[in-house]
């Protein structure tokens, strides 16, 4: 009986650990994507329009027409 009501008691205050730990965390992390966009953006420079673009070159500022193998900019609205 006690042995049964120590785990219940520690199964509580274990969840009751998590759920303030997680509560504080909120707001602090990013998006997973979002994170990674601003690391690549920081860390390479992107190809002009109408640079070639492939496989084993840097990131278009636009868009890479595969067909074409070049960097397009978006059209803007």
């Amino acid at each position: 009986m006690k042995l049964t009501c120590v785990v219940i008691i520690a199964v509580l205050l274990l969840t009751a650990c998590q759920l303030i730990t997680a509560d504080d965390s909120r707001g602090v992390q990013k998006h997973r994507s979002l994170r990674s966009t601003t690391k690549v953006s920081k860390s390479t420079s992107c190809m002009e329009a109408g640079s070639y673009c492939g496989s084993t070159t840097r990131i278009c500022c636009g868009y890479c027409a595969y067909f074409g193998k070049k960097c397009i900019d978006y059209p803007s609205n």
